[in-house]
């Protein structure tokens, strides 16, 4: 997911304005965690986890039924 950036405020702040700000950051903030948050990905929704190695390899990583974690190269 790339990085989202929020809109430059204009000149004056108005109502308008701090609506649509208070919307985008509840909206960023509920496609992130928070530390000490328990995440579960199922993978029928399309959901990955995708961890970057210190060389910028991508990796997806998987769990089959029996608990056995693998590794598969993404791009």
């Amino acid at each position: 997911m790339a990085r989202r950036t929020l809109t430059r405020p204009p000149q004056e702040y108005t109502s308008r304005f701090m609506n649509y700000l208070v919307d985008q950051i509840e909206s960023i903030t509920g496609l992130s965690y928070q530390k000490g948050e328990r995440v579960e990905f199922n993978g029928v929704d399309g959901s990955e986890i995708v961890l970057v190695s210190p060389n910028g390899t991508k990796y997806k990583i998987e769990v089959n039924n029996v608990g056995v974690i693998s590794t598969t190269t993404v791009t």
